[in-house]
Formats: C-alpha cells, sequence, structure tokens
C-alpha cells in the first residue's frame, strides 16, 4: 500500500502547505463553536472520504497486474516427482521471442498511469462534491438568518400593533393579519432551519466523518465572478487537463495493445526448453563394476547401479498455430468493437466537458447580471427608513409596513440565490476545468 500513501500525499502536499495556518482548532466542549473552514473540509475528505480510500486500493491492485504482465521476461521452471524408482522431472522454458512481450510491458506502463489519472479523477470528484455540499450548508445557513431576521420583525410588528389596538389606533383585524404573518414567519423559520440540518448531514456524508453540533462554517458566498469567461478558450484548456479524459485516452492505449496480446498465438513463438529427468541414488545391492554409468538410462531399474542418473537436454523450439477454428478471428473482432466503443465514449466526454463549461458559463454570466440589478437597487435600510418616514407623515398604515418586510424579504432571497448560483456555477466550471484542487486551495471560493 505504499504508492496509494504516497501518491495521495503528493496530490494533498499543496493542500497542507496553504492551509497550514488553518488546521483544526483543539477539542472544544459541546456548546463552544467549533470553526470549520472550506479548506479544512477538504483536508477531512481527504482522510475519510470513502471513495478516496476505495480509489486509493487500486493502486494495489494495479501492481499485482504489473508483475503479472512482467512475468512474461521470466523463465518458468515446472518439478514433478514420482516415488517407485525416486525420479524428479524438472521442466524449464524460456521464451526468446514472443510478440505478446512489448505489448504486455506497454499495458504495465498504462496501467499504473491510469491508476494514478484514476485516483486524481476521484480526488477532483470529492473535492468538488465537498465545494457543492459547503456552498450548499452556507446557502441553508444564510436563508435560517433570513426567515429569523423576518420572523423577529414580524413578532415587533404584531407587538406595535397590539398596543396600538389597544390605544383605539388601529382595528383588530389589523393585529390579527400581522399575527398571521408573523406565525407564518416562524413555520418558514423552522423549515429553513431542517433544511440546514439536511445540509449539515450532506456535507458529513461526503467528508465521511460527522462534524461536531456546534460546527460554525466559515466563509461566504461568491459576490464577484470569476475573470476568464470564455467559453471556447476553456474548453480547449479543459481538453488538456481533465483527467478522467487523459485516463479514457490512456484506456484506449491500452486496448490497442491488447489487442495484439490477444492474438499473439497468430504469430510464431520461439524459446528455449528442457525436459529431463534427476534420479536419486539406489539403495539396492552393488552391481559388478558398479558406479555412475554415464551410458546407462535413467528409467532402468534402480537395483542395477548404486549412483542416479540424470538427463537435462536442452533443445529450441518454435510453435505457429495455423488454424484455430476462427477463434483468433473472433476476438479480433471483439476487440475492435470494445476500441470503436470506447471511441464514442471519448467523443462523448468532449462533448459534454464542452456543455459543461457552456452551462457554467452561461449561468454565471446570468447570475451576475442580476446582482448587477439588484445591487442597483434601495437597500434594505434605505427602504426601512422611507417607511418609518411615510408612517410618521401619516401615508403608510402598520399594516404596510408588515407588507415592507415581504417585499425586502423577497429582494434578499433574490440576492442569495444569485449568490447561490453563482457560487455552484464557479465550482462547476472549476470541475469542468479540471481546476478543483489548484481553486479550492490556492483561490478558496467561497
Amino acid at each position: 500500500m505504499m504508492k496509494p500513501v504516497v501518491f495521495a500525499a503528493w496530490l494533498v502536499f499543496p493542500l497542507a502547505g496553504l492551509t497550514r495556518g488553518t488546521e483544526p482548532p483543539p477539542a472544544s466542549t459541546p456548546d463552544s463553536p467549533h470553526d470549520v473552514s472550506l479548506a479544512q473540509c477538504l483536508q477531512i475528505a481527504v482522510a475519510h472520504n470513502a471513495q478516496l480510500r476505495l480509489a486509493s486500493m487500486q493502486f494495489l491492485a494495479t501492481k499485482g497486474r504489473v508483475i503479472s504482465l512482467h512475468a512474461i521476461l521470466f523463465p518458468t521452471l515446472q518439478a514433478q516427482g514420482l516415488t517407485t524408482p525416486p525420479t524428479l522431472f524438472v521442466q524449464f522454458q524460456q521464451t526468446l521471442y514472443n510478440r505478446a512481450i512489448f505489448p504486455q510491458l506497454r499495458i504495465s506502463r498504462l496501467s499504473e498511469e491510469q491508476v494514478r489519472l484514476n485516483y486524481r479523477q476521484a480526488f477532483d470528484d470529492v473535492m468538488f462534491q465537498v465545494r457543492q455540499a459547503f456552498i450548499n450548508t452556507l446557502a441553508a445557513r444564510a436563508q435560517v438568518d433570513l426567515y429569523r431576521n423576518y420572523a423577529d420583525r414580524q413578532a415587533k410588528a404584531m407587538d406595535s400593533a397590539q398596543q396600538l389596538f389597544e390605544a383605539g389606533e388601529v382595528q383588530k383585524n389589523t393585529v390579527f393579519s400581522i399575527q398571521v404573518k408573523a406565525n407564518l414567519a416562524r413555520h418558514s423559520q423552522a423549515d429553513a432551519q431542517l433544511q440546514y440540518t439536511r445540509a449539515l448531514l450532506a456535507l458529513d456524508t461526503v467528508l465521511g466523518q460527522d462534524l461536531p453540533p456546534s460546527v460554525h462554517l466559515t466563509g461566504e458566498l461568491l459576490v464577484d465572478t470569476p475573470a476568464k469567461l470564455d467559453a471556447g478558450e476553456l474548453t480547449a484548456e479543459a481538453l488538456q487537463k481533465r483527467q478522467d479524459l487523459q485516463s479514457l485516452e490512456s484506456v484506449q492505449m491500452s486496448a490497442e495493445q491488447q489487442v495484439r496480446v490477444d492474438l499473439q498465438n497468430a504469430f510464431p513463438i520461439v524459446g528455449i526448453s528442457s525436459d529431463g529427468a534427476f534420479q536419486a541414488p539406489s539403495v539396492g545391492p552393488l552391481s559388478a563394476g558398479g558406479g555412475y554409468d554415464l551410458e546407462q538410462n535413467y528409467d532402468e531399474p534402480s537395483t542395477e547401479r548404486q549412483s542416479g542418473n540424470s538427463q537435462l537436454p536442452l533443445s529450441f523450439y518454435a510453435t505457429w498455430q495455423i488454424f484455430d477454428g476462427g477463434n483468433m478471428k473472433g476476438i479480433r473482432i471483439s476487440d475492435q468493437a470494445q476500441i470503436a466503443s470506447r471511441d464514442v465514449a471519448l467523443q462523448e466526454l468532449r462533448h459534454s466537458i464542452s456543455e459543461e463549461i457552456n452551462s457554467a458559463v452561461a449561468t454565471i454570466l446570468v447570475e451576475r447580471d442580476n446582482l448587477r440589478t439588484l445591487n442597483g437597487q434601495a437597500s434594505e435600510a434605505e427602504l426601512r427608513h422611507l417607511a418609518d418616514v411615510e408612517y410618521e407623515a401619516g401615508r403608510m398604515r402598520q399594516l404596510d409596513k408588515a407588507y415592507l418586510e415581504d417585499d425586502i424579504l423577497q429582494q434578499q432571497q433574490q440576492r442569495l440565490t444569485a449568490e447561490y448560483r453563482l457560487s455552484l456555477a464557479a465550482a462547476a466550471l472549476d470541475h469542468a476545468l479540471g481546476d478543483d484542487l489548484e481553486t479550492a486551495v490556492a483561490r478558496p471560493r467561497p
């Protein structure tokens, strides 16, 4: 398991270096807040995510496959023993030429490359999942804050309306209307709290470890857009960097080499072999003029000599399968069909990468315009100040002020939605480019 550990450490090295000053704080009491950043969540996922642990196990499996593929370079030695007479047959065989030798060695190198690419792709996928879950949790928490503030203001408006009713300045139906709005606000706050709890549970799942109940995620949703938004240039860049694309291309090259291995029997195989026997010394009586006799055959009765005999003839051999009933033709057709299917998969992956980038860029552009529009509107503080002025001047009712809070909440939700979608689109763009690790660490977003 050395390779998985070394490779994972190589990937996480920049993450550990850039987050050295933000390592998790010491264990805190259950009631004390526990701040956790995105970088810390990424560190937790590297150590505990089940998908990464499974991906790392492929290093050991690939090591065994490489050893098996390299076995074609070494001789084979087989032994068989008989008891009467005591004889040991030994067979030695060394292939000198086999068309499969070099393709198998290429496959072994490609297998090692593939497992590294596969792990890196799994790593990027997990980083993207963590960022998505982190963004979802931030947005859910912001939604809770919005509804909490809204519910508090509606509760204050209800108290104020009750006082005005007791003073005879408003009617009872005004109090009832504001009371209904306050109750609905608390209900909406409870729903938002439930969504936040679910988002935290989803984050725990992708991290592979439960965060403390008092966890407080440090970070904000995006309000700025990435500078580079040329879909064509981004697609060309992604086609050069995407690990899954490189992995599929490596698999395709490996399949082409496997075709040559599968068809090896259609070409001659040349080697050197021996098929001899070693016979142990006899325990029978000595024959006249006994001793070791090179002329004696190894399968003569053991009682005719004192010492055993041995033969180890070496010979070159060449085998060439001339006709196999169509087996090679069937293998060739099957392998060519697999290669063709992988070509289709490569084309589909390249197309999906382009679609991912175009979709992310389009979302970023739309939400950027939405944020600009929202930023051009009057702020919540300005709206409330204007409402207070109008109310004092007698041009606005208490109920109108309560309804104004609905408009303010809607505006806040629109801004939160735009920031949330912008953050998800930026994360999706980084994932489509294969920049999850670099972006999440060097340019933390959110």
